[in-house]
């Protein structure tokens, strides 16, 4: 007969088996998707979508032209037009926070009849102001091939100027196979370069690469050069747009500084980095080769305070400038980086490991030190937190081991140490929001006993958002999953709301019954505490039955 101690740890490997088993499921249901989501970018048309530019229209080509247009017949199957999708040329133009496959309509003497958007990732807002501008959408209407692949003469969409930008610069890839700079069509002059070169008269295209401009003063002779982000770093987004950058060189070819010219970004963040004279002095001295290989993160590059989104999307789109610059844009195989962040992290856990592990534990003074630590330093500054926002997305998408490999090295302590030590590590040692919850305790004077029946419903809560999360991570449902913890809070300043009222509500229930939170609301916890070797892992217990419905509605939607 099995003992109890075989008996524990054989349903608890079964535990941990079913929590792989979800987490597998959900990868493959998102690689599933994307698969999906592919086929419609590439998908046959159907003769639905093209109706409204051919009223005879009967049936469609299943053979495509050498353009890859599909061609439309009547009844008497003659053609009559064609039809050609930017899809999937145009899946690297981002516009205000995603890509648009568009369809072009043309009719048999090679004239546009119209544009039509069949899909969309971008703000729904902004994509229905497009659609709804007729103007826009007509533009077009008239021009044959080449001129329709012209698209700096149209007006961007007021209000929805990235999106439908964006939209343009599809159609100008799919129609004149490359990619104008609509979003920052004004072309550098030479007065933008008086800052650095005083005399700088004019800017003259280097004819091995007309991308790069020489400074040129009144008596011919070449100053330095200059080199503009834009287009090659136009889909690097920061706060809420992309940034055209100058970069300077001087005439021995090495930065001596780099110039915002024209954002899509907030004010005043793009005026806090134009003011900024440390950041834009950051790049000097180096040359158009290391510029190409420069790797912000790796080279410490810090945002600016108060603009940190925008100016590192600034410092991204540098090194894409110099690599289109230098013709040598390539798949680079991805870096391992370790950052300062990732030394902050790694030295958390390991402190945190010592104190779970040894007598330190039961020194108050420590304790309360390293938890007022965890507030300052890992919850505000840090901010590598444990959430079902984070685990989904690595469930769905893999590990970032070689970008995060401290926060993935926490994530396997959180997970692995309680599963072979019964020590609740991350959740009693780790957690900033834990530890706010033992500190508003610190002179309560009162304890509040919550009824055991209300405590059983309130047990339910965790489960319950466990649930959602299953469901929303199967079905790629647009909840933003970090609204249901409180974790985001710790970044209050961009923060949603949501984040925030679990935060505030759990730290004044925490005041009254110790632990509030991680009892009744964190579905993090519940999971770290299931796969939790401890005394009662020898029997079956309600987690193992909403651990086994969690598991039966991933099957049956992977299923189906």
């Amino acid at each position: 007969m099995t003992s109890p101690r075989w008996r524990g740890w054989l349903l608890h490997l079964l535990r941990v088996s079913v929590l792989i088993m979800v987490i597998w499921l959900i990868r493959g249901q998102h690689v599933t998707w994307q698969q999906t989501q592919a086929l419609m970018a590439e998908s046959p048309l159907t003769l639905a979508a093209v109706k409204p530019f051919y009223d005879n229209a009967t049936s469609l080509s299943k053979q495509r032209t050498a353009r890859g247009a599909v061609t439309v017949f009547d009844p008497e199957t003659r053609p009559i037009g064609y039809v050609v999708q930017t899809s999937p040329r145009s899946d690297a133009i981002t516009g205000y926070s995603g890509p648009t496959n568009t369809l072009i309509a043309f009719d048999d003497h090679d004239r546009v009849l119209g544009i039509r958007i069949l899909h969309s990732a971008d703000t729904v807002e902004h994509v229905t102001d497009v659609v709804h501008d007729k103007a826009f959408m007509a533009a077009l209407v008239g021009r044959d091939w080449q001129q329709a692949g012209n698209t700096a003469n149209v007006d961007a969409v007021s209000g929805a100027s990235l999106t439908s930008l964006a939209i343009l610069e599809g159609i100008s890839l799919r129609l004149a196979g490359s990619r104008p700079s609509l979003r920052f069509p004004t072309e550098v002059a030479a007065s933008e370069l008086q800052p650095f070169f005083p005399h700088a008269d004019q800017l003259v295209a280097q004819e091995e690469n007309p991308a790069i401009f020489d400074v040129v003063d009144l008596a011919g002779n070449i100053l330095g050069s200059c080199l503009r982000t834009s287009p090659a770093a136009d889909d690097e987004i920061g706060y809420q747009g992309p940034t055209d950058t100058l970069i300077v060189f001087d005439a021995g070819g090495k930065v001596i500084g780099i110039q915002v010219r024209q954002s899509y970004d907030n004010e005043p963040y793009v005026g806090y980095v134009r003011d900024e004279a440390y950041f834009l002095n950051f790049f000097n001295g180096q040359s158009m080769d290391d510029l190409a290989r420069f790797d912000p993160v790796e080279a410490g590059v810090e945002g600016v305070s108060g603009a940190t989104m925008t100016s590192m999307a600034i410092a991204a789109g540098l090194p894409q400038a110099a690599r289109a610059g230098r013709l040598a844009v390539e798949r680079k195989t991805p870096r391992f980086v370790w950052s300062g962040r990732d030394t902050g992290t790694t030295l958390v856990a390991l402190t945190a490991l010592l104190i779970c592990f040894t007598r330190l534990r039961g020194k108050r003074w420590v304790r309360m030190a390293f938890q007022l630590l965890l507030i300052a330093y890992f919850g505000f500054l840090n901010g590598d937190l444990l959430s079902q926002a984070l685990l989904v997305g690595w469930a769905q998408s893999g590990l970032p081991w070689r970008l995060a490999p401290a926060l993935v090295g926490l994530v396997a302590v959180a997970f692995v140490v309680p599963s072979i030590s019964k020590k609740q590590v991350y959740c009693h040692h780790i957690c900033p929001f834990g530890a706010a919850q033992q500190l508003v305790r610190i002179g309560a004077a009162d304890r509040r006993r919550i009824p055991r029946r209300l405590a059983r419903y309130l047990k339910l809560i965790p489960a319950a958002l466990l649930l959602l999360v299953v469901l929303t991570a199967m079905n790629h449902w647009s909840i933003n999953l970090a609204g249901i913890e409180p974790f985001d809070a710790f970044v209050f300043w961009i923060a949603g709301a949501a984040s925030i009222t679990v935060a505030v509500v759990g730290l004044l229930a925490a005041r009254f019954t110790p632990m509030a939170y991680c009892r009744f609301g964190c579905p993090t916890g519940a999971v770290l505490n299931y796969v939790r070797y401890h005394s009662r892992s020898d029997r079956l217990t309600a987690h193992d039955g909403i651990a086994l419905l969690l598991l039966i509605a991933a099957v049956a939607i992977r299923v189906i």
